[in-house]
């Protein structure tokens, strides 16, 4: 609880700080406070706040679509979304296509990939639910306004052999709220569930949690990537991963920072400099930050162009190599269709 105090406090804080944004100040979008994607918000505005002459302001809003139309105005000079999301924002794809009135956003860029985001299905400790496909005919909230959280849910369910037609699928607004839903009783189980989320701890104060452990077949893998593209990790119970029992698997994806490219090369620049030098501070807000470390700021894996600004920083570093470029010029190559 005393966390979850921690993080709302800390981000009222920056969202009322100030009223306007100045040239020196730099605007964060995140999802709502209690999800982790908020917490990585938290955890670059605090270096960017402490390592440079920039004063970072966290926004929490119902997701990247959300934000997305500010940082398009120059509103909003940073956002937090999966890899998912950013290709098919920068593609103008699923949602993506009516709020960008079908141009996507081309202008999308990546500052840095920042840790995996791992996540599962949430019951609570005493549900009679064991596994996934004992939540058949059960109500799941995982009906999201977002397309890409829906899939999430989606191919969680499809690893335990189930469909969305097998499930009582309860609307809810993030996955926040789908952890609401156990606590107030609207839901037995909630997908895309972030390891890691403050709001887990309150489940956990009050039901105890518990993640349903996944299978990682290759089979059920292929399963699960026709729904939403991702990877197993395997997690041990420990510090800072409440819900997990013993040793399980949850799905997992990249996060990104985002910015647009009418951020000034030189503040890009900047902000990957800041992060990437001084990247343990990201562990004081919350211990499964320690896998945003610098081997995760350069990733053959990106699905959109990294920011001038980043790139120079890295070359500057000596870690752009010939690949490195090779990827970034296809991917500008697709923004240019």
């Amino acid at each position: 609880m005393k966390k979850i105090i921690f993080f709302i406090f800390i981000s009222v804080f920056f969202l009322f700080s100030t009223s306007s944004l100045s040239s020196d100040q730099i605007s964060i979008g995140t999802n709502p406070i209690g999800a982790f994607f908020h917490t990585i918000g938290v955890a670059a505005a605090k270096v960017i706040n402490d390592y440079t002459n920039l004063k970072a302001v966290v926004k929490p809003m119902s997701g990247p679509e959300a934000w997305m139309p500010y940082m398009a105005r120059g509103e909003m000079q940073l956002g937090v979304m999966n890899m998912w999301d950013a290709e098919m924002a920068i593609a103008g794809k699923y949602e993506w296509e009516k709020l960008s009135q079908g141009k996507g956003f081309p202008n999308l860029r990546l500052i840095t990939p920042t840790v995996p985001n791992k996540i599962g299905i949430m019951v609570a400790k005493d549900s009679p639910v064991k596994k996934i496909a004992d939540l058949k005919g059960k109500k799941v909230a995982g009906k999201y306004p977002r397309s890409s959280i829906t899939l999430q849910t989606l191919a969680l369910l499809a690893n335990g052999g189930l469909e969305e037609k097998d499930v009582i699928m309860v609307p809810v607004h993030s996955p926040p709220d789908g952890v609401k839903a156990i606590i107030e009783g609207r839901a037995e189980a909630s997908g895309t569930i972030t390891l890691g989320s403050p709001i887990i701890e309150e489940l956990n104060a009050k039901k105890g949690a518990r993640y349903l452990p996944l299978d990682p077949s290759p089979q059920l893998v292929e399963k699960m990537k026709k729904y939403f593209p991702g990877y197993m990790v395997k997690v041990k119970e420990g510090p800072g991963v409440v819900g997990i029992t013993g040793e399980q698997y949850l799905w997992a994806y990249d996060i990104y920072l985002a910015t647009v490219t009418e951020l000034p090369e030189s503040i890009a620049y900047t902000i990957t400099k800041a992060l990437y030098e001084h990247y343990k501070e990201f562990e004081l807000v919350h211990k499964l930050l320690k896998e945003w470390n610098q081997e995760s700021f350069l990733s053959k894996d990106i699905v959109i162009p990294y920011h001038p600004g980043a790139v120079k920083y890295f070359k500057e570093k000596g870690i752009w190599n010939k690949e490195m470029e090779e990827i970034q010029s296809k991917l500008l190559a697709q923004t240019r269709r």
